[in-house]
């Protein structure tokens, strides 16, 4: 996949008021890891940065390059975004420095495809793994998502991950190959009826009368 560009600058500075400030201009503050070098304290321009991502995505490589006091161009991709949770504003991206040439880990969103014959047919519920896979592989082979279709599962069947591990040969996956990825389970939702108890009976009464009877032919014998 070709890198898209992405302009940013070298700041020297960080903390609150550096970030806020940066903010204000429509930049993001940003770091750049890699390589064992010293991190780079950079800014992005927040309507570019959000153009490379309809463009790109998440997992696209990006051409990064920093001016000011700094001046590098690498290739590198997007390791994590920081929104604001209410409004989506972006508030820090962190960059990791790649070679096209080395292999590096990565984890890829897993994607569940169509409805498994034992949630419509049967009444199931479909569970579903890890939603990122982690992946070892050569930076062009990265890609944005792995889907599993998952239609023909019925209820008790389950996709593992060895079950698609061979569609990816470029990738070494860092799960384990038993992992479930999805299952269809039975419905939780139904109640057993609750056992019916009989109420005991009233326990009846007898001989009162004739006690009395008798207590009272004894007194008139005395």
């Amino acid at each position: 996949m070709e890198a898209m560009k992405l302009a940013s600058e070298y700041r020297g500075s960080s903390g609150k008021g550096v970030a806020r400030k940066l903010r204000a201009r429509g930049q993001v503050p940003a770091i750049l890891y890699g390589h064992s070098e010293e991190p780079l304290k950079i800014s992005v321009n927040e309507q570019d940065f959000r153009r490379v991502l309809r463009v790109r995505g998440e997992m696209g490589i990006i051409d990064l390059v920093i001016e000011g006091e700094v001046k590098k161009e690498c290739d590198a991709i997007i390791k994590e975004i920081q929104q604001h949770p209410a409004s989506g504003k972006i508030l820090h991206i962190d960059f990791q420095h790649i070679r096209r040439g080395e292999k590096i880990k990565i984890e890829v969103p897993v994607y569940l495809i169509g409805e498994p014959i034992g949630v419509k047919e049967m009444g199931g519920v479909l569970e579903h793994g890890p939603r990122e896979l982690g992946v070892r592989c050569f930076p062009r082979d990265i890609p944005e998502r792995i889907d599993i279709d998952v239609q023909s599962l019925k209820i008790h069947e389950s996709i593992h991950l060895r079950d698609i591990a061979s569609r990816y040969p470029e990738f070494e996956f860092l799960e384990a190959l038993g992992t479930t990825l999805a299952i269809v389970v039975p419905s939780r939702v139904e109640v057993e009826a609750a056992p019916v108890v009989a109420e005991p009976a009233e326990p009846e009464v007898i001989g009162k009368g004739k006690e009395t009877e008798k207590e009272k032919e004894k007194t008139e014998a005395e």
